[in-house]
């Protein structure tokens, strides 16, 4: 196996600096990497259950939990108590957590776009869907995919 061709290092190596060149704009606003893909998912989902949530960032329960502690005392986001069920919890965003959201995005939707500067449309999309296939291949969910699209 050559290191250089190994997918779990190259989309480690991509992933980790993406995030070190968002750290300084995130450091601005008092937000980590993972509060950050928390901002991100509300502010273009919507609320969300904590499972969902969890899903949609790639954060696994447990730490999403502390995450959202943390975010919930800066007021970033809050936890709604479902009426009917009191056991179901609703991530909000704040005002205050659009705010910030919407500081930080001119910074990331940048530094996307200084990356794929050498990249055709068609390229682009390629890459978007290829990576989206090998995602899903770790889920293993390639196989229903195949199943639905066949």
């Amino acid at each position: 196996m050559e290191l250089g061709s190994y997918l779990p290092y190259l989309v480690n190596r991509v992933g980790q600096r993406f995030i070190a060149d968002m750290t300084p704009a995130l450091n601005k606003v008092g937000v980590d990497i993972q509060s950050w893909r928390v901002l991100i998912a509300l502010y273009q989902q919507g609320g969300q259950p904590v499972g969902a949530l969890s899903d949609l960032t790639s954060i696994n329960f447990s730490t999403l939990s502390r995450v959202l502690d943390r975010m919930e005392k800066k007021l970033l986001v809050e936890r709604l108590r479902g009426i009917d069920d009191a056991r179901s919890v609703k991530i909000e965003l704040t005002g205050k957590g659009r705010e910030v959201t919407e500081k930080i995005l001119p910074h990331a939707a940048a530094l996307e776009a200084g990356s794929v500067d050498d990249f055709s449309e068609a390229e682009l999309a390629t890459l978007r869907q290829l990576l989206a296939k090998l995602y899903n291949g770790l889920n293993g969910e390639n196989a229903e995919a195949d199943r639905l699209a066949g």
